[in-house]
């Protein structure tokens, strides 16, 4: 596939300022088109190929939630990345479960945080084919191929619940069958310890209201293993949490409490299908990153490390204010460094 010179990336939104903003700040990086609603960025999208689409998700006519998803039906290697000043919580729910967005954006947003993500975005559209894409790879993400994938390197599928709930230790395990192992753990600590004797390819997590240990969590094992997708599984979050789980845990699904056993089955092998994609195809995993800032100055300058060698970018790279629980050591040996990235990156 041929590229122009700059990164093609299309903007929507109904109000022409927020267009106008984003153009004066993409411009000198990016070739940006834009469209004042979904219809606009459709027929847009049908004459063009864009790197990376960002989105307004209130707009007369079609929100950008569904845009959104018609932009990953039509054109899946584009990056997606959802704009709000102001979202309500279904609004937010349908980003992951429809959109599967790469970022939730917040108006207003932070002006070089903007641009890292988009750099980042658009490097990985064009440098890495979307999960699933390779000719091995051809079922819908709830339909789990034939019998176990040898490169997982297990026989048999491994689900991490966290929930202090024994009634949806009981729905999920019902919901499972004998297929799956299910592992309970009633607290993150638990989850913890479970996790040094059992290799997790999907981790199903509860949210407690004003408790921040399911996320930190979560970010950990996810920068630990990015290959491990996580499912959230909660009866209460707000729209700000649920834009962090996006952001800093990059989750797959969202299932609200309750749900019948039907929906939990879905959302559990659609995530362990996912898991067998990204252990088929690891680079793909670029699509799914947390920290971006520094692999986004890296796509920018070729040559600033990201395997975590001595730099100056540490603080980028980790949440300081937030300490991860400890994981085993098994998971961090098994942490891909990002070598990978970097040859992908390397000019050619």
């Amino acid at each position: 596939m041929t590229h122009p010179s700059k990164p093609r990336v299309l903007c929507v939104d109904d109000e022409p300022g927020v267009l106008r903003s984003l153009g004066l700040l993409l411009r000198d990086r990016f070739d940006v088109a834009s469209a004042a609603n979904a219809g606009e960025g459709l027929a847009l999208m049908r004459h063009s190929e864009f790197d990376v689409v960002i989105s307004d998700q209130r707009m007369p006519g079609m929100p950008g939630t569904d845009f959104l998803k018609r932009v990953k039906e039509e054109s899946p290697r584009t990056m997606r990345l959802l704009l709000t000043g102001h979202a309500e919580v279904n609004d937010v729910l349908r980003s992951i479960n429809d959109s599967e967005v790469f970022r939730y954006i917040h108006k207003p947003w932070d002006n070089r945080h903007l641009v890292d993500m988009v750099t980042y975005a658009a490097t990985v559209a064009r440098k890495v084919p979307p999960v699933g894409t390779t000719r091995h790879l051809h079922h819908r993400d709830d339909e789990a191929p034939a019998g176990p994938d040898p490169r997982a390197g297990s026989d048999i599928d491994t689900v991490l619940l966290v929930d202090e709930d024994a009634t949806t230790e009981r729905q999920v395990r019902t919901a499972l069958g004998q297929d799956t192992l299910l592992l309970w753990a009633r607290s993150p600590g638990e989850a913890v310890s479970l996790m040094h004797r059992h290799k997790v390819a999907v981790i199903v997590a509860d949210t407690q209201p004003g408790n921040g240990a399911t996320l930190k969590l979560i970010r950990a094992v996810k920068r630990s293993s990015p290959n491990i997708v996580a499912v959230i599984h909660a009866a209460e979050c707000d729209s700000t949490t649920i834009g962090r789980l996006i952001n800093e845990g990059q989750i797959f699904r969202f299932v609200s409490k309750p749900a019948g056993p039907a929906s939990i089955e879905r959302a559990i092998k659609a995530a362990l299908n996912k898991h067998r994609q990204l252990m088929a195809q690891p680079t793909s995993i670029a699509r799914h990153a947390l920290d971006i800032s520094r692999l986004a100055a890296f796509a920018r300058s070729r040559h600033d490390p990201v395997d975590g060698g001595a730099s100056g970018h540490t603080a980028t790279w980790a949440h300081a204010e937030h300490t991860p629980p400890a994981l085993p050591a098994q998971l961090r040996s098994r942490r891909p460094g990002l070598r990978w990235l970097r040859r992908l990156l390397r000019p050619n």
